[in-house]
């Protein structure tokens, strides 16, 4: 079976498995976990940041970022399809009893104008909701993997800093953005208050995320982070399999792109579905198939059958992640299915 559903499903490779089985660890709840102090201290020289801590997921490390910066009843202002809306929204509400404020963009790239006018949307002072915190993503995953433009953080973050407000980038996938763009991990840090990386992705670690900032900052987070339940002990062989991801696993995400790409161009010979390859940036396509059924389901169903498992992002449109388990010949053949799949369908008019 040859899974192109999310860069989240890879496992770790036999070195990893070793490098977590001799990891050296102890209590992180006491500072006492040598290889998640080792990462921490190594993302901090890397980000050139203050401070960093090592939490268990993305969406923690979102909310973690959220608690300590918003005040209950004040705003986030942020785009409608960020990770944060998009899949949190219930979180936020849940955890930190904050509001998202939200403008809808159609290539996903909020900006200081944006911000602006989601400010003057509505009726300000002390009796009413106060924005405190703008966050953004990169990359953007709704949005095809897009990278997110550093001039614009730039501006963001000098009009944020200019107003008082701060400025937090979800970088899930930030070490794509990396590799895509070249731009040093640094300068996307200097450019934000605060930030967040996965291991779990395109590194292909089994666990865990970076939130870094400064050390007033983290410290505030520490404790938000045992307030979440996040607090964990013996983590050791977590952190060494994430260090290991950035060691030998960083530069590899260069191969992902390039078969994002080769699959992209072959995929986009196939009538009936439409894949806009100029907007690829990084290991995500997005396969319009309305043209050719309404029924996504079945779709997903008959690629599956074939050998092929890919995700069904929105109505008419599925998405495939490439990943570090997935090689040429992955592509060729699951190419292949999907022309199958489509010439089978082609065919007849399928209903929902």
């Amino acid at each position: 079976m040859i899974d192109m559903r999310s860069d989240t499903l890879t496992k770790p490779s036999e070195q990893m498995r070793e490098v977590m089985r001799t990891a050296i660890v102890g209590d992180d709840c006491y500072g006492e976990d040598v290889s998640v102090n080792n990462l921490e201290e190594y993302c901090k020289e890397l980000f050139e940041v203050e401070a960093a801590l090592f939490v268990p997921s993305g969406t923690m490390a979102n909310q973690i970022a959220i608690k300590a910066q918003v005040e209950e009843g004040n705003e986030i202002l942020t785009e409608a399809n960020y990770h944060i809306n998009f899949y949190e929204s219930a979180s936020t509400a849940i955890l930190s009893r904050a509001v998202l404020n939200c403008v809808r963009k159609s290539d996903g790239i909020i900006n200081k104008s944006d911000v602006q006018e989601l400010i003057n949307s509505k009726p300000r002072g002390p009796l009413y909701s106060k924005p405190q915190l703008v966050t953004i993503e990169n990359t953007i995953n709704y949005y095809q993997g897009k990278t997110f433009p550093l001039e614009t953080i730039k501006d963001l973050y000098n009009y944020t800093r200019n107003i008082g407000i701060s400025l937090h980038m979800d970088g899930a996938r930030l070490f794509n953005a990396h590799i895509a763009t070249g731009i040093p991990l640094n300068e996307y840090a200097r450019n934000v208050d605060t930030l967040s990386v996965c291991f779990a992705k395109g590194l292909g670690a089994p666990f865990g995320s970076m939130l870094m900032g400064s050390e007033k900052f983290i410290n505030s987070a520490r404790s938000i982070r045992k307030q979440f339940g996040g607090g964990l002990h013996q983590i050791g062989m977590y952190a060494s399999a994430a260090q290991y991801a950035l060691d030998y696993h960083l530069i590899q995400i260069k191969k992902d792109h390039q078969l994002t790409k080769e699959m992209a161009i072959m995929l986009n010979e196939i009538p009936k579905i439409a894949i806009d390859i100029d907007s690829i940036e990084t290991n995500m396509i997005f396969i319009n198939i309305k043209s050719l059924t309404s029924n996504v389901s079945e779709f997903i169903k008959l690629c599956e059958d074939k050998g092929l498992l890919i995700f069904p992002w929105l109505p008419g449109i599925v998405r495939i992640v490439i990943n570090r388990h997935i090689s040429r010949e992955d592509i060729y053949k699951a190419t292949e299915i999907i022309d199958i799949v489509v010439n089978k369908l082609s065919g007849r008019v399928v209903h929902a």
